[in-house]
């Protein structure tokens, strides 16, 4: 059942301090793999299958009507247009996101949050003080430093539902026993190494393809894993202008996703986290027609090798229908790391 009071969110750069300083409770809509099919009744087949998937969820009323929408991709930008032809007298804001992490964007982003929080102040009827922004940016390190806390100690499938329970404002799931076959006790060093990057998994795809290959996920370099909790600190300030301007450099600064412009951070960020985490490989796994990781993904093959780093590139359509088809290329891969 769908609370009236939630909103929903589809991409790691929303800031849920905002939704929450406004009394809304954000809930990060991963749609239904097997019933992104449904879709295409408002969208192109050939577009990202978790817009798909998303929508499909929210035109079988399973998803909340309100919902703020990043400009990170075109696939997202249609999915803000399906989602107002869907609901349209329901809350929903198109937030742009600059690709560069200089003062000037941060400053353009700043703008854009405060347009958000304007929106939504008006939209619930009330406004948001420094004090509810304050009390918002608490609550969000809490669950972060909660998730880092917990998920060293899961396997990459448990981790990844972790950090989507918690995206979902489902803090119950950091309760042992949560989770479908919680493995909190399992062996830490089960399994061969490696870090999956790309934008976006399910954990019941190729995450657990590559566990019953014989992996051990290390690091989720991924939008809905560990990289949403990839910041360094709260935000700053005691005035609405200031806290504002902070929370637009906490979101800059984090781990960026590939369609970032970011002088090589991403890259740098990739290669420390498999030598941090003794990771023997990584595994490139990214959705279908996304066009700034399939971009992306020379670059970091090149700068992997010159690193001596083994590097596998795998594609998604989000259901993993197809995942045992992969089995003997991760296999072959697993076995020529280990």
């Amino acid at each position: 059942m769908v609370r009236e009071e939630e909103i929903a969110w589809f991409c790691a750069y929303t800031p849920l301090e905002i939704l929450e300083a406004a009394g809304f409770r954000p809930f990060r809509l991963l749609g239904n793999p097997r019933e992104l099919e449904s879709a295409d009744a408002m969208l192109h087949p050939a577009i990202c299958p978790y817009v798909r998937a998303c929508l499909a969820q929210a035109m079988r009323g399973e998803a909340p009507s309100n919902a703020v929408f990043v400009n990170s991709c075109d696939g997202m930008r249609r999915l803000y247009d399906a989602w107002r032809d869907l609901h349209p007298h329901s809350f929903s804001l198109l937030l742009d996101l600059p690709r560069k992490m200089d003062e000037r964007a941060r400053e353009m982003l700043c703008r854009e949050y405060r347009r958000l929080l304007e929106a939504l102040s008006s939209f619930r009827g009330r406004a948001v003080t420094a004090e509810d922004l304050q009390e918002a940016c608490r609550r969000v390190e809490a669950r972060r430093l909660a998730y880092l806390r917990d998920a060293g100690a899961l396997s990459g499938r448990l981790r990844l539902e972790l950090a989507q329970n918690l995206q979902r404002g489902r803090e119950e799931a950091l309760r042992p026993g949560f989770l479908s076959g919680d493995e909190r006790t399992s062996s830490p060093d089960e399994g061969v190494p490696v870090v999956v990057s790309g934008n976006l998994l399910n954990p019941d795809g190729l995450i657990s393809l590559l566990e019953s290959a014989g992996a051990r996920v290390v690091w989720a370099d991924l939008c809905n894993g560990d990289r949403a909790y990839s910041f360094s600190a709260p935000p700053q300030g005691k005035e609405l202008p200031d806290l504002l301007l902070s929370l637009a450099a906490k979101y800059l600064e984090r781990h960026p996703c590939a369609r970032m412009s970011d002088r090589g951070k991403r890259y740098d960020l990739l290669v420390e986290a498999v030598r941090s985490t003794g990771a023997r490989g990584v595994i490139y796994a990214t959705l279908k027609f996304c066009d700034s990781y399939l971009y992306d993904f020379p670059r970091v093959r090149e700068i992997l090798r010159r690193e001596g780093i083994p590097v596998l590139r795998l594609e998604s359509d989000y259901a993993d229908g197809h995942a045992g088809q992969l089995m003997t290329r991760v296999e072959a891969f697993l076995e020529m790391i280990s």
